[in-house]
């Protein structure tokens, strides 16, 4: 299970938007206009506090305004050095399907004051957001930028007049912010929600208790100076989950309590789920066809989710314009029967549509919802249903609970992606529900197979085969990567995906990938390969490394203090086997001693050998922990400093005579 410690103040704020925004004063909307420019700005030389900053974000606006359905945004940055001349070049992301970026304006501003307007086009390219998942981004970059110079752009995110979305302001940036101005315009039209008169409410988390939003003339706002940047730090907690925020959200008589609302949304996900599944004579049919003569409840399970993933996933697709979903008669789906018949789903629906060919099956067997880790973790008291957002399913088999992860292209039976691993999820019944943990994953959900078959010669040159295996969750994820690139993309991604574990200057050639498009089999990749000057010279011997595949690898942990926890998506495993032929007239004279460092949470374990002119090298790496505190940050720490040392040992050869020794 995972558990941490994350410290927290929540303030639940409700106004009656009728009732409250009616009788306040006229609006007060604030100025979209750019700001005046100061002489300090101009002559600004450092961020405070942070000697050697590349920039300082001088000002920050977030304008929201649910009326009139957009968001304002309004940056202004100093470039302080040459690698903040990086802020030049800016990529705006948006989801085309929800958003559309509007009334883009930039400039640069010049130490003397002189301005120079960005009059070119800003271009779309995609970017990746997670594993499987696509975003769009409006990009350009700013003229004429030397050090010294300040970049602005403003632009608007707008959307249909008839979406409420949530909202939410995040009140630390990557740079230390001089100034930050937000603003949020609550809708104040009567409307009414599926539980009554609509109301808002706002989430703090992370924030100091001195700073509280206002209400001022239906607006609610927040004015911040002097907010120090973000520190990042590899291998930590969601961003989104470290940095202060305001969260909001629109809802009805149920957003009163955490507990009222999470039993209406689960009454109402329950009856929603338990229609769309039914009790339908062809799912019967199908569930028979599916498992045939099978008597084993683990085999019919089995042929049942094959069954189920053979249905086409419309959430792993590209998104379609209303036009295209016209042009492929693409309808939605009102059940499962309709998830038959079409033969294609989106990813809840095939989770229903399994829990429904299960059932059939004579399985006790349900959908439950979900919340998923990688942007977030699961806050009770934010009451907002975008939270538990997915769906997994729960079969009793025998007593024994299995959960199952059916909508997710590609997901193996018996595992369930990592975001949806040890997290919250509702268990959900006619009364609503009840929470719970999801089990976590283990290591041998996600182990990498790595095995070399090479011959090094006289001038330390290694060259040879490489075959590399990836099961479960590591698999799992590079497929669905691959889901977003043609044949040639997806080649050069593995190969540099390899390359980056080997010395610099590895020409890698890949010969072979099988497994793509299965749930079931590993990802298999055969490569050739040749590092020049692997293995240095010094008089007759030469030093060889016995690490192959760690050869790029830092310490991530080696730093003594650490600001944030520890947080890993999965526990995993690394098992490496290498064969390494010797050159003609070189023999062993030393060879690491084997290694077996062995803790609760991980474990790395080396072997060594030798025989007939031939090396061999072992290395068996283990994870299995998710989620550590900063005070337990020294033992981490610890481990991973062995870790670095066995994967830095080297063996040394000799030229000449044999005579071999094991080091100490």
């Amino acid at each position: 299970m995972l558990t941490r410690s994350i410290p927290r103040r929540v303030l639940l704020l409700f106004l009656l938007v009728v009732a409250f925004f009616l009788s306040t004063a006229a609006a007060q909307k604030r100025s979209e206009d750019w700001l005046p420019i100061t002489p300090a700005e101009l002559q600004m030389k450092e961020a405070p506090g942070k000697a050697g900053a590349p920039a300082v974000l001088l000002f920050y606006a977030d304008y929201e305004d649910d009326n009139e359905s957009y968001n304002f945004i309004y940056k202004r940055i100093k470039i302080l050095n040459e690698k903040g001349r990086e802020y030049a070049d800016v990529e705006i992301p948006y989801l085309r399907s929800r958003w559309w970026i509007a009334d883009l304006k930039a400039r640069t501003i010049h130490p003397d004051g002189s301005i120079v307007e960005f009059k070119g086009k800003p271009y779309e390219k995609t970017v990746v957001k997670g594993r499987g998942f696509k975003f769009l981004a409006k990009a350009f970059s700013f003229p004429d930028v030397t050090v010294g110079s300040i970049v602005e752009y403003k632009f608007k995110y707008r959307w249909e007049l008839q979406y409420l979305l949530d909202t939410q302001w995040t009140l630390q940036h990557d740079l230390y912010a001089v100034r930050a101005s937000y603003s949020f315009h609550p809708y104040q039209k009567d409307f009414i929600t599926k539980h009554g008169a609509a109301r808002i409410a706002y989430v703090n988390n992370r924030m100091a208790q001195s700073i509280k939003p206002k209400v001022n003339h239906g607006y609610v706002e927040l004015e911040l100076e002097n907010v120090p940047g973000f520190d990042p730090e590899e291998y930590a907690p969601p961003e989104g989950d470290l940095k202060p925020q305001v969260r909001f959200y629109y809802g009805g008589t149920e957003i009163k309590s955490a507990q009222e609302f999470w039993t209406r949304e689960g009454k109402d996900w329950h009856e929603s789920i338990e229609n769309f599944i039914g009790n339908r004579k062809e799912i019967r049919e199908a569930a028979q066809q599916a498992v045939g003569s099978e008597t084993d409840p683990e085999k019919k399970l089995r042929a049942l989710y094959a069954r189920s993933q053979q249905i086409r996933n419309l959430s792993y697709e590209r998104e379609r314009s209303e036009q295209e979903e016209k042009r492929e008669k693409l309808k939605d789906n009102e059940n499962v029967g309709d998830v038959l018949k079409r033969g294609y789903g989106y990813r809840t629906e095939i989770n229903r549509f399994f829990v429904a060919l299960a059932r059939a099956a004579g399985f006790e067997a349900s959908a439950i919802r979900i919340s998923e880790r990688d942007d977030h973790f699961f806050d009770i008291n934010v009451l907002s249903s975008s939270q538990l957002d997915g769906e997994i399913t729960v079969v009793n088999q025998n007593g024994k609970e299995l959960h199952l992860d059916p909508g997710t292209r590609f997901c193996p039976f018996g595992i369930v992606r990592w975001p949806r691993t040890s997290t919250a999820a509702l268990r959900l019944n006619k009364n609503g529900g009840s929470f719970f943990m999801t089990p976590a994953p283990v290591s041998t959900g996600a182990v990498t197979r790595r095995n070399a078959e090479l011959t090094l010669d006289e001038h330390g040159t290694l060259k040879g085969k490489i075959n590399i295996q990836f099961n479960g969750q590591e698999a799992m994820s590079r497929r669905l990567a691959a889901l977003e690139m043609d044949e040639t993309g997806r080649n050069k991604d593995f190969e540099d995906d390899v390359k980056s574990w080997l010395a610099p200057g590895a020409d890698l050639k890949l010969e072979k990938v099988t497994g793509w498009e299965s749930s079931e089999e590993p990802l298999v990749a055969a490569f050739m390969v040749e590092i020049a000057g692997y293995a240095s010279m010094a008089g007759k011997r030469m030093l060889l490394p016995t690490g192959i595949f760690q050869a790029q690898q830092k310490n991530p942990f080696a730093h003594s203090e650490r600001v944030h926890p520890v947080y890993f998506h999965y526990p995993y495993q690394e098992l490496d086997n290498i064969r390494i032929k010797l050159p003609e007239g070189y023999s062993l004279e030393t060879m690491p001693s084997p290694r077996d460092e062995n803790l609760s949470f991980g474990r790395i374990i080396t072997t060594r050998g030798s025989q007939a002119g031939e090396l061999f090298f072992g290395r068996g790496f283990q994870m299995e922990g998710l989620y550590f505190k900063q005070e337990n940050y020294s033992v981490v720490r610890d481990f991973f400093n062995k870790v670095q040392a066995a994967d830095e040992e080297q063996a040394v050869l000799r030229r000449g005579e044999s005579h071999v020794r094991s080091a100490n």
